[in-house]
């Protein structure tokens, strides 16, 4: 999640890999290219996290931060819940935007919905790295494509955002879209 968009387009970006304090499962290397030598002197996530989050947080939304864009963004929220109450003893709160769960609603006859498949569909890439950054673009540009096709297919009254608790929190809103059909 670590670009900040102004009406579409990539205005801030926010690119910082931690020290786990721990190996990095060989699964993780085989699927990301991260060694452990590559975070060996790095900070871990109690110095990184407090950056990251001013980051996020913006002058007029005081204590806040923007709505956040995520493919399965949940994964996401979860792991910053845990570390925000583990380091500040405060929980993580913010609306977001899931594409998966976008995608679900807007192409409910599709069968995968995941960010790889997303890209190829949408024209966008040919491949997904599983780094942070590309990842946070590619979001990025699903989210904009989705956007762009709601906006030339559905009739203003067919579709509309709710927000709603996400699963087992009472801070995190989702931004759940809703298309009649």
């Amino acid at each position: 999640m670590p670009c900040a968009c102004g009406r579409g387009h990539i205005v801030d970006q926010f690119q910082q890999l931690v020290n786990p304090l721990r190996p990095i499962p060989r699964q993780i290397t085989t699927l990301t290219g991260i060694t452990d030598a590559m975070v060996a002197d790095l900070d871990p996530i109690d110095e990184v996290l407090p950056r990251f989050i001013a980051w996020l947080a913006t002058p007029a939304a005081g204590p806040t931060v923007e709505p956040i864009v995520g493919h399965n963004v949940s994964f996401d929220l979860r792991f910053l819940d845990y570390n925000t109450r583990h380091i500040a003893g405060c929980g993580f709160a913010c609306a977001d935007y899931d594409t998966m769960q976008i995608s679900r609603a807007l192409f409910p006859a599709q069968r995968h919905h995941r960010l790889a498949d997303l890209i190829v569909r949408f024209g966008i890439a040919d491949n997904e790295e599983h780094r942070a950054l590309s990842d946070a673009i590619q979001t990025q540009q699903c989210f904009e494509w989705m956007r762009h096709y709601v906006t030339e297919h559905h009739e203003s009254e067919a579709i509309r955002w709710k927000q709603s608790p996400a699963k087992n929190s009472t801070e995190i809103l989702h931004q759940q879209l809703v298309v009649k059909r």
